[in-house]
């Protein structure tokens, strides 16, 4: 099948057997047969024949349902359906889509619009639209959307057009209302393309309102969720990986390329290159040893807490173990092997009461063998190649497999702790209509960062136990709660205009900056319904004789990407193609502390924030700073560089209500 440079082309052929093979054939040639718009439509008639006469635990006829399923969510996202020589099907997609936001939202439409079928949500939208009695005045979630009208006569009259302040979501009563804070983020939360969906793990939700109109409307939302575990544009900005080791180690120097036109040639041109040091031999060497050393120090520090955050008693380790040996390490592989066959239907503890018992447990047994097998490996390469020079002793890890491969195991023990607890990222960042029109985008997205966040997450994590980090131990965790980084990515290709130059300066010596790192494609689930989760979940049940994705602490980062990426292999598709969102995204990195960078690399354990976390009256005085610099630097200048007050007059409520949106 011939593919065009800007398409992407997958075949869709199921591992399925004898009889459900032919039933996915004939299925196919059907496709083939008819109209594009009526090939959803087939499948969506297979899958209903199929579930009306296939036995809850016939694992066949139930691989076939979600194989079909994968089909239909695919189809919905906009891959293309070919059939080929009547037999083979073809999904297909054009990546220059990828820059179109019309797109991607379409490719989003259909997860969106299947959250709305849910009775539950669709209880709690007519509940927040519905007019009620509060303080003897009729309310409903319209008198939360900001009224274009006393906007338009403030600008008319040259008076503070809006007065922002941020309000941290719990579930206490809005005192304008009567709505709970959490009811007022998620009815608004739901007018966004991307579904709405639950985040486990540590969160912090806010409401950015305007106490300039009465009811105090929202101007935005935003929300601070756990930080992936693994971004290769983040991780090398940061220096995380052992590629940016290995830049840091050469010498400064940048390339330049010139183009000569040869007399006498009719016009033939040559290009040379050129390298162009841009420090010295003697600089380059003096900057990597103190690097290396420094790095190596790291390095080995990181594996040492590791090991020693791990509950060994049951493992047959010694901690004072200074060279651990291979047969050790292949003897905790063959025990981890054999717990993992054993680590089903695994189940949350209500509450823990000792929690050496609870590393105890299968799961966790087989956590901690795994990664003390892992740990102790990594420790075994460097001890082989440890030298006198600590340069040297970096460098020939760096330019060996194995010493790759034991540097990034000690930088991903310091990365987990940071990520686990001194990072967040922002998943939710916008304005609300009409102050969008106003670039409250822009407020939302500067307010993420500001020092109010920065002290609610300390104060809401800074005596929590880490769950995992406890029972991996034995005992109990508190893991340091300083926020230090947030990371976000836009949605488009060409990055987020609510992002775009935001730079701040919170005093003379920080800048509260929003910096790009890079493009990530990315892999996601976000395409993928529940019923299509629930089939995969069922089928993996049955394959594995109970389930080894339970949501329960200790069986690793995103169970739903691991359940799909998991369905998808057990049903012979290609995991990695229809994972990836194959839509660009800009990954923006925003350093809370003058420090960060220093901080996240395990150099130094202080924070050196520009303001002092410890005082209320400092931490809210930078905060309205940061207001009152968005007010002046944009906001003020918008009136006068757009038509505003036709934009204002143009919004109705009811556009932005989810029962007249849906």
């Amino acid at each position: 099948m011939a593919i065009e440079a800007n398409e992407i082309s997958e075949i869709f052929s199921p591992a399925l057997n004898e009889e459900y093979t032919s039933r996915f054939q004939c299925l196919v040639k059907k496709i083939g047969d008819v109209f594009p718009n009526y090939r959803e439509l087939l499948i969506k008639q297979e899958i209903s024949t199929t579930e009306s006469c296939t036995p809850e635990n016939d694992f066949e006829g139930l691989k076939y349902i979600a194989a079909l399923r994968v089909l239909y969510d695919l189809a919905q996202q906009g891959w293309s359906l070919e059939v080929q020589n009547n037999t083979e099907l073809y999904l297909t997609m054009l990546t220059e889509n990828s820059n179109s936001k019309d797109y991607i939202r379409n490719r989003l439409s259909t997860e969106r619009k299947a959250q709305f079928k849910v009775d539950s949500t669709l209880r709690f939208i007519n509940y927040m639209e519905r007019v009620k009695v509060y303080h003897n005045r009729e309310i409903s979630i319209k008198n939360l959307i900001g009224s274009k009208e006393a906007l338009i006569e403030a600008i008319n009259n040259n008076q503070r057009v809006v007065d922002p302040y941020i309000q941290l979501v719990t579930h206490s009563i809005d005192e304008h209302t009567g709505y709970r804070d959490i009811d007022i983020w998620r009815y608004f939360r739901y007018t966004w393309s991307i579904p709405y969906k639950t985040m486990p793990g540590r969160n912090l939700f806010y409401l950015v309102r305007d106490r300039a109109q009465e009811f105090h409307p929202v101007i935005g939302i935003f929300a601070l969720g756990n930080a992936v575990l693994n971004l290769t544009v983040r991780d090398n900005e940061i220096g995380w990986t052992v590629d940016a080791i290995r830049s840091t180690l050469e010498r400064k120097s940048s390339k330049e390329i010139s183009t000569q036109e040869v007399s006498q040639t009719n016009g033939k041109k040559v290009t040379s290159k050129r390298t162009r040091y841009l420090e010295t031999e003697e600089a380059h060497i003096a900057r990597t040893t103190a690097y290396s050393q420094k790095t190596m120090e790291v390095l080995l520090g990181n594996l040492k807490n590791a090991i020693n955050d791990i509950y060994v008693r049951d493992l047959g380790y010694h901690r004072g173990t200074k060279y651990p040996s291979e047969e050790k390490i292949n003897e905790l592989k063959r025990l981890y092997e054999e717990l993992r066959e054993q680590a089903i239907d695994n189940k949350k503890t209500a509450k823990v009461t000792d929690w050496e018992d609870e590393t105890k447990e299968i799961l966790f047994k087989k956590k901690r063998t795994f990664e003390l097998a892992k740990l102790l490996d990594a420790m075994r390469w460097f001890n082989h190649f440890k030298c006198d020079s600590y340069t040297k002793w970096l460098d020939s890890m760096v330019k060996n497999e194995q010493g790759r491969k034991a540097i990034n195991v000690a930088l991903v023990a310091n990365r987990k702790t940071k990520i686990g607890s001194n990072m967040m990222e922002i998943i939710v960042c916008g304005a609300i209509p009409p102050y969008n029109e106003l670039l409250g985008g822009k407020l939302v997205s500067i307010l993420a960062c500001s020092p109010v966040v920065i002290r609610d997450y300390t104060e809401k994590y800074k005596n929590q136990v880490s769950e995992i980090a406890s029972r991996m131990k034995g005992k109990r965790v508190i893991r340091d709660s300083r926020l230090a980084f947030l990371g976000t990515t836009s949605l488009y290709s060409i990055g987020s205009s609510q992002y775009n130059r935001i730079k701040v300066p919170i005093n003379d010596e920080f800048t509260l900056q929003f910096k790009k790192m890079g493009i990530t494609e990315g892999y996601g689930t976000v395409y993928f319904s529940k019923e299509t989760t629930d089939a995969m979940m069922r089928i993996l049940e049955l394959q594995d004789g109970g389930r080894r994705i339970n949501n329960v602490f200790g069986e690793g980062t995103s169970p739903r990407f691991r359940l799909i990426s998991r369905g998808l292999s057990t049903l012979g598709i290609k995991a990695d193609a229809f994972l990836k969102h194959y839509s660009p995204r800009v990954v923006y990195s925003i350093e809370l502390a003058t420090n960060t960078n220093e901080f996240l690399l395990g150099y130094t354990d202080e924070l050196n924030y520009s303001f002092d976390i410890t005082s209320n009256e400092d931490v809210n005085k930078k905060t309205q700073g940061l207001i009152e610099y968005w007010y002046e630097r944009w906001m003020s200048k918008r009136l006068h560089t757009v038509d505003i007050i036709q934009r204002l007059q143009a919004f109705t409520p009811e556009s932005i209500m989810l029962n007249y949106t849906r």
